[in-house]
């Protein structure tokens, strides 16, 4: 098995060999579904929005698996 990489100051969970590190997002968050993404901000007419919002809202929408 390929070896993980796991942060110095990671601390152990009571999951054996599951360490966890929090850390703040860089990201904005939108301000219709709160997920902080990458391109938030990328649309010129949705500027508070992510992409994928941006499809939902003012596209053909996302492609939904249900089961």
């Amino acid at each position: 098995m390929a070896e993980q990489f796991c942060p110095d100051d990671a601390i152990q969970t009571e999951v054996d060999g599951v360490k966890l590190k929090v850390i703040v997002s860089e990201h904005k968050k939108c301000v219709r579904c709160w997920h902080q993404r990458y391109d938030v901000g990328e649309h010129a007419e949705h500027p508070e929005l992510c992409g994928r919002c941006v499809e939902n809202v003012a596209g053909a929408g996302e492609h939904r698996h249900y089961a």
